[in-house]
């Protein structure tokens, strides 16, 4: 079991594409659609495909349409009801909004549908947030040309917008595949595709994949996650606020982009309660340099 965790976990963490997971089912696509004007402006030359993150879809037990996040101590062999998602969120950095992810079970079924569905909803920590309410969109299909959905919202986004990347983002995540993605609303289709905004433009530069908001742990927690070339710090607070554990997270130095990270917090003779744990970026600090924006991202955990 922990071997297939660790597994998933590397999987989900990985932002560069891999190969597809499952063939999505294809649907029936509408003839009508291909000779439909454009119901917004393509925003010249569409931006170079860049790393999207690559979502694994698992089989967890899970009898709830509620989404939830993977646990550690889940069984893996139940019947499947659920599946995990990829699901990108717009939260404050130190440079303006930007996205951030986190995984979440949704009930089996199209990945496709369900990772758009999520978006729909809350996310489930409590700091990211999404534009997108209920009834934004209508169906999602796969093609050979990219990644067609259909947006019901009347309130029409420009292309390049973070909402929209936030869209590109989790879809792109839910095929495991670099694909553009066709808006359409009401039968009439953008003049251009929507690709995915280099990472440097849209991306929050650290990221905590693991632990998910909520998780309980006792004795101790692995984190992991992904970040910008540069040191990653790490510290874990009490319900007062007081720093009880934190150090210095390894990170890989190898690769472009964000890179993984990963830590081992010891949380032996921790009284039982709710924590803050977070992840800092640290910069390379070169004379008469003083000060520096740092990016950050938390999770609330319990220890048992």
């Amino acid at each position: 079991m922990n071997d297939l965790r660790d597994l998933l976990h590397d999987a989900v963490a990985d932002v560069e594409p891999a190969d597809r997971l499952r063939e999505l089912r294809a649907r029936t696509a509408d003839p009508a659609r291909a000779a439909a004007r454009p119901w917004f402006w393509a925003a010249g030359a569409t931006v170079l495909a860049t790393a999207a993150a690559v979502a694994v879809v698992a089989i967890l037990s899970n009898g709830s349409d509620a989404p939830r996040h993977h646990h550690h101590d889940m069984a893996l062999d139940p019947p499947a009801s659920t599946q995990l998602v990829a699901a990108y969120f717009i939260g404050d950095s130190a440079d303006g909004p930007r996205l951030f992810r986190e995984f979440d079970e949704v009930p089996v079924g199209d990945p496709l549908q369900a990772a758009l569905d999520r978006i729909e909803r809350p996310a489930s920590d409590p700091d990211y947030s999404t534009t997108w309410t209920a009834g934004s969109f209508g169906g999602v299909t796969q093609r050979d040309d990219g990644i067609h959905v259909e947006v019901d919202d009347p309130a029409a986004v420009l292309p390049n917008d973070l909402a929209l990347q936030q869209v590109v983002y989790t879809l792109q995540a839910a095929a495991s595949e670099q694909l553009p993605v066709w808006f359409w609303r009401e039968k009439q289709r953008g003049n251009a595709p929507v690709t995915a905004a280099p990472q440097v433009d849209v991306l929050n530069p650290v990221s905590i994949s693991d632990p998910a908001e909520g998780n309980a742990y006792s004795g101790s927690m692995i984190a992991r996650g992904r970040a910008e070339p540069s040191g990653v710090l790490w510290h874990l607070s009490d319900s007062a606020g007081r720093i009880v554990r934190q150090g210095v997270a390894a990170s890989s130095t190898s690769g472009t982009g964000l890179r993984p990270w990963k830590v081992t917090v010891d949380l032996d003779g921790l009284e039982p309660g709710d924590f803050t744990f977070a992840v800092l970026t640290t910069d390379t600090i070169t004379p008469g340099q003083t000060t520096f924006l740092s990016s950050t991202d938390t999770r609330t955990i319990s220890v048992r």
